[in-house]
């Protein structure tokens, strides 16, 4: 008989029982109806007001020299434990935001309750949620390996670029050793889900096992004459693995990213106060202005911005509903987008051939810098604002529920067009300024910029072409007609 039969282990580790259906009356995801996703956002401004509440606590107590301390009880020790302690505050105060606003919209419907625990099967839950949880932490720990032995990260060189990342890495696996197990028993018998269950990275480590088994039955044939079913590598295995590809590439980076992005936050705010309240403003020239206004708004923007992509891409629970439910299929629809982050990107040399932002700067005219950069700075709130919608649920290349709200109620990729207008802004002006100098370099700079702007418009093809396959985004693309500009394309 196949193991796959009768076997009370398997079903332990499934806990897919399916006799009870979910309840899914409270989000009927009509095209009139209201959406889990719809308020979203909630969490994600309450993250961005956290941010800069906890930069001005952070510059108001000098707490990035001092350390942080709560209650007269010091909580870090170094300048990198500050600044983790920081991202970590504000993804706390997002999820609970996010688990809050679910548990009221849904109410008695938010727990659903495991078919094991309500048929009193205490023991085969028990049992299910050690067996997830050891099989969790086994992956856990053979990603920490990874990311050991990965020359990109430097760990063996001790390269510092990524210590931010190894030592929120340590945390995070200490963490889940102390929580694991009993958050994995609540969550299997309070928030019970067969399709996040069978694609739940457990599911990985036991298909390793299962195949290594049946290769160990297959050498033993000799003794063993029953036949066993062979292994079979299913689209949930596909999308599992491929969902914690994307957490293994994106989470180091938003960490590295934060790590620079909130000091200069935290100073700029420091700037600002002693500019208001002091007698800098005197000799305040409209060049500064210019220069305040780049370099101010980029530190603003793209810490909330990073910020909030880091909670998406680290936590993931059924508790928020920010659970992958797919990821991008195709190599095409990976390159594209990993062709835009370090360190493929240098890779792709011609990428660079676009001017710097900053030399928009370098302008004699100061109105023409002011209206370019006003126009950059414009289009990088856009860009943040599309963050901002996803709340707890923001991740590249994958599904974790439709956003149809705020900007993307007008455009489908709002973040894309935003980006690139922005870059078009400050870019192209200093292309046309350099073609009187050198054509030459102004052809290359023209080439990179458009080579930038159709490696996005990829992006959203290959994105569009993913989520067709949920009928959700089927009914936002009938909703929503155009992809990057309100009314014309």
């Amino acid at each position: 008989m196949s193991k796959y039969n009768n076997s009370k282990k398997n079903n332990i580790l499934d806990n897919t029982n399916t006799t009870r259906p979910l309840d899914n009356t409270a989000d009927t995801h009509g095209a009139d109806a209201s959406w889990d996703t719809d308020y979203a956002w909630v969490s994600g401004v309450i993250g961005a007001a956290a941010l800069i509440i906890c930069a001005g606590w952070y510059k108001s107590a000098d707490i990035m020299s001092r350390g942080l301390s709560i209650a007269g009880v010091r909580v870090t020790g170094d300048r990198t434990d500050t600044l983790l302690a920081a991202v970590l505050i504000i993804s706390g105060v997002m999820i609970l935001v996010e688990f809050v606003r679910l548990w009221r919209r849904h109410g008695r419907n938010f727990l659903q309750p495991s078919p094991l625990l309500e048929q009193r099967e205490y023991g085969q839950l028990l049992l299910a949620g050690f067996w997830r949880f050891a099989l969790n932490l086994c992956m856990f720990y053979l990603i920490v390996l990874l990311y050991h032995w990965a020359v990109v990260y430097g760990f063996q060189e001790g390269k510092r670029y990524y210590l931010p990342w190894f030592r929120v890495l340590d945390y995070l696996f200490t963490f889940y050793c102390w929580v694991g197990l009993p958050y994995t028993w609540l969550t299997l018998a309070y928030k019970h889900d067969p399709v996040a269950d069978r694609k739940d990275p457990s599911k990985l480590i036991l298909f390793v096992l299962e195949c290594a088994l049946y290769s160990g039955r297959r050498v033993l044939k000799a003794f063993d004459q029953q036949r066993h079913a062979i292994p079979q590598w299913t689209e949930n295995h596909k999308k599992g693995l491929l969902s914690i590809i994307v957490k293994v590439f994106f989470a180091p980076l938003m960490t590295v990213f934060f790590c620079d992005q909130f000091p200069h936050l935290v100073n700029n705010l420091g700037y600002l106060y002693d500019l208001i309240f002091s007698d800098a403003a005197r000799n305040y020239t409209h060049q500064r202005f210019n220069s305040d206004l780049f370099n101010i708004s980029i530190g603003f923007i793209f810490s909330i911005d990073v910020a909030l992509a880091w909670c998406g891409y680290v936590i993931s629970s059924r508790w928020v509903g920010n659970h992958t439910q797919s990821a991008e299929p195709t190599s095409l629809g990976w390159l594209v987008c990993i062709f835009c982050y370090p360190p493929f990107q240098f890779y792709l040399g011609l990428y660079y051939g676009a001017p710097s932002e900053r030399e928009v700067l370098n302008f004699s005219n100061q109105w023409l810098t002011t209206i370019f950069s006003t126009l950059m700075v414009l289009s990088y709130l856009l860009y943040m604002s599309a963050t901002m919608w996803f709340g707890v649920r923001f991740s590249n290349l994958t599904n974790r529920g439709i956003i149809r709200k705020g900007p993307f109620a007008y455009v489908r990729h709002p973040a894309y067009a935003s980006k690139n207008f922005a870059w078009w802004c400050v870019m192209f002006p200093v292309i046309v300024y350099n073609a009187f100098e050198n054509a030459e370099i102004a052809l290359l700079q023209t080439f990179g910029l458009c080579l930038m702007t159709w490696i996005y418009y990829m992006r959203a093809m290959t994105e569009e072409r993913h989520l067709s396959s949920d009928p959700d985004y089927v009914t936002y693309r009938e909703q929503v007609k155009y992809r990057f500009i309100p009314g014309v394309f």
